[in-house]
């Protein structure tokens, strides 16, 4: 795909060192990333993707970063842009502005909570670009993204939400990283088809986790809330192709959201009787 040649061309600042690997084989970006985890060198970790690009303030700013101790990561805004050519756009997706525009107040540049101060942040939309990791919460906690082609990124967002102890919100730092989402690009976020199958078994797997969690009883109306925004758009806007093919995926997927919903209702009231 052209990445070792434009690392080998890359004219870089003397502090600024790339370590290229190649994987023996395509095993997609899961694989990619968990193995960079083993690979990484340095006390943190990021997770960019090939539409990203940093902000020119992006280390300055992430010098004052709270990480360390029990902070495992730290969000920070970033900027949507939907033109090839709009890299400041000071936008973001509607549930993370919601978000960063409900700021508690924080002293600066230390914006630490734990979980139940601020649950409404796992519903933000699960990227792996916009938070910076401490690379011994990585690994102390096993945070893995699964061997999954679509979707891959939603089990380590709530990984890393369930098994920190804190983490950190920069509100008070302007956007540090710049993603497109290019209609016509061809994107993978507007594939329709069986891969995204996979997704509801990871659900289901991450609502297990987090009804052992000690305060499932506030976190899972926001999970509920979050897989309610995924399914709608996976049955909604994203089959909006009009064609036969579209509507058949519109309807399994809408048939595989039932089932889950009717999975996850039968294993509450269980837990919940345990627990009594």
């Amino acid at each position: 795909d052209g990445t070792e040649a434009a690392v080998a061309a890359a004219d870089l600042p003397a502090n600024i060192r790339i370590t290229y690997h190649r994987m023996a084989q395509n095993g997609g970006p899961a694989a990619a990333r968990n193995h960079g985890i083993t690979l990484a060198e340095e006390e943190r970790v990021m997770f960019l993707d090939a539409d990203d690009l940093l902000a020119p303030c992006f280390f300055d700013v992430m010098r004052l970063a709270p990480l360390g101790g029990e902070t495992g990561f730290v969000m920070f805004k970033y900027h949507l842009s939907r033109k090839p050519e709009q890299r400041f756009s000071y936008d973001m997706h509607p549930v993370d502005r919601r978000f960063f525009s409900r700021a508690p107040e924080a002293c600066f540049p230390v914006q630490r909570f734990r979980l139940q101060d601020r649950p409404e942040a796992m519903a933000t939309v699960n990227f792996p670009w916009n938070k910076l990791y401490d690379r011994a919460f990585l690994l102390e906690a096993r945070i893995s993204f699964p061997d999954l082609r679509m979707h891959e990124d939603i089990t380590p967002h709530w990984q890393s939400f369930l098994r920190c102890r804190m983490f950190g919100v920069l509100d008070w730092a302007p956007p540090l990283i710049t993603h497109w989402e290019v209609p016509e690009g061809g994107r993978a976020t507007q594939y329709v088809g069986e891969k995204r199958m996979d997704v509801f078994a990871e659900l289901a797997n991450v609502e297990a986790e987090l009804l052992t969690h000690a305060g499932a009883g506030r976190l899972l109306p926001v999970f509920a809330d979050f897989c309610d925004d995924l399914f709608t758009w996976m049955s909604g806007g994203l089959c909006d192709g009009g064609d036969a093919e579209a509507e058949r995926w519109r309807r399994k997927y809408a048939a595989a959201a039932a089932a889950f919903w009717a999975a996850s209702e039968a294993e509450q009231p269980q837990q919940e009787d345990e627990a009594a």
